[in-house]
């Protein structure tokens, strides 16, 4: 009997071996993200037309930049920047007073629609003169001056000051730049400058965010690592999870709380949100209270009304867990009880192997590179029991599973730490500490602006105090 064919195309293929694919090759990024791509290279000044060979999404995020005036001002900043490079000596040629076919600088057809841009924000970078070179300076001053503000286009996770650093241009080096991006001009992305310490050849280095970020980081001296949040599952690991979905008639997912990462399986689910998700019955967590995220009392948001039952194992010694036991619990129950037929099991645990050989039913199971030994892959895949990778999985929706988690468990923890007295109360007691007496409608009008504007400061060595607003 020949073994099914796997989720994964190799089994032990570690994530930076996918890195290593061949850049040139763009079938092979169709599950690389390329939103960030698509800012750099609107940013850089990159065609319209080119920009939207990137990516399906292109255009959409091109409208949306072209509305926001801070990523337009840098837009046509770098573009002129570019194209003057490029075109130095034609356009210092054109801009001599005593030349027969004398124009103005911002009549010249490549740069007059981004003059035109930067006149219509109130940015002045003529200078009457002829020298290109104090065109340059005037403009890096600008993009110095504009490019903080287009810090909120990207995630938090991105360390901006590595963008940053691409569109700074040392000014005491703009000749040497000059120079050394004329000369290499077919390495920069669809021919725009930007800071290339060492520019060589890469191929289109706007291919997917994974490619670039990792460019751009290096070249700024640092390393980028968040590899996970801009690689995707495969087309045919979300397939083959789609077909085992689709094979069963009743499917249900259960979570060791203990051993699975509730961000990543909250990825899956919006992974897969145009799969057969909603064929899932339930998911069932077990987790124990003290040692597991809390996070998985948020996951039912996160499903897409897939229903979420979480049960809290209490632990009978401090040292022994039993979310095990009840899982493997729930299995037999749902299976032999409930007709469940198709398990999808969501932990890296081994201890769950004997849940596998002695429940009949049909496995998918959900590991995590990091926790799962190479044994338990081995005895998975030579028993045909099919598996997957949730570090797969790269969406957005993780990040906002994880904000949601955080502010809500840090309210409680700012609620249980703070026991503040009565407003009304503190209020009467300064009021009766001035000895001034006050009509009734001026000491509504003092209570409403003063208690009203109470706010909490951290102070410089991590404590708080509450303070009047000024």
């Amino acid at each position: 009997m020949s073994k099914p064919m796997r989720l994964e195309d190799l089994k032990d293929m570690d994530l930076d071996d996918e890195i290593l694919e061949d850049y040139s090759d763009k079938s092979s990024f169709s599950n690389y993200s390329k939103s960030i791509a698509i800012k750099i290279a609107y940013l850089l000044g990159v065609r319209q037309d080119f920009i939207f060979t990137i990516d399906e999404s292109a255009e959409d995020i091109f409208n949306e930049l072209t509305g926001n005036m801070d990523a337009t001002i840098i837009r046509a900043l770098n573009n002129l920047r570019s194209n003057i490079i490029l075109n130095f000596k034609r356009i210092s040629r054109t801009i001599r007073i005593s030349a027969n076919d004398y124009q103005p600088i911002y009549k010249i057809d490549i740069l007059e629609n981004d003059f035109k841009t930067l006149k219509k924000y109130n940015i002045e970078i003529t200078t009457g003169r002829q020298d290109l070179n104090e065109y340059l300076e005037r403009i890096n001053t600008e993009i110095q001056r504009h490019i903080d503000s287009v810090s909120t286009l990207f995630p938090e996770w991105i360390e901006f000051k590595y963008i940053k650093f691409m569109f700074n241009m040392p000014t005491n080096k703009i000749k040497e730049e000059s120079e050394k991006y004329q000369n290499n001009q077919n390495y920069y992305p669809y021919k725009r400058y930007f800071y290339w310490r060492k520019p060589m050849e890469y191929g289109n280095i706007l291919l997917s965010d994974v490619k670039l970020l990792d460019i751009i980081y290096q070249n700024a001296g640092g390393y980028f690592q968040d590899i996970d949040r801009v690689i995707d599952a495969s087309d045919n690991v979300k397939n083959n999870i789609n077909n085992f979905i689709n094979n069963g008639n009743k499917i249900q997912i259960f979570v060791d709380g203990e051993n699975c990462d509730p961000y990543r399986l909250a990825a899956m689910f919006d992974s897969l949100k145009g799969y057969e998700i909603q064929k899932i019955d339930k998911v069932v967590v077990y987790y124990d209270e003290l040692n597991s995220s809390k996070a998985w009392l948020q996951l039912k948001f996160f499903t897409y009304n897939v229903e979420v039952k979480t049960i809290a194992v209490e632990r009978i010694k401090e040292d022994k867990s039993l979310v095990d036991h009840k899982l493997v619990a729930g299995v037999s129950k749902a299976v032999y009880k409930d007709e469940v037929d198709s398990i999808i099991l969501a932990s890296s645990d081994s201890d769950f192997w004997s849940v596998i050989e002695d429940v009949n039913a049909k496995y998918l199971v959900l590991l995590e590179k990091a926790k799962c030994g190479s044994d338990f892959k081995s005895l998975l895949w030579n028993k045909n029991i099919f598996y997957c990778y949730l570090d797969k999985f790269m969406t957005p929706e993780k990040d906002k599973f994880f904000d949601t988690v955080f502010k809500k468990e840090l309210e409680k923890i700012i609620a249980s730490s703070f026991v503040l007295p009565n407003a009304e109360q503190i209020f009467r007691e300064a009021l009766t500490q001035t000895r001034a007496s006050l009509s009734s409608t001026a000491r509504d009008h003092l209570y409403n602006t003063t208690m009203n504007n109470l706010k909490l400061v951290l102070n410089s060595n991590g404590t708080f105090s509450i303070k009047l607003a000024n």
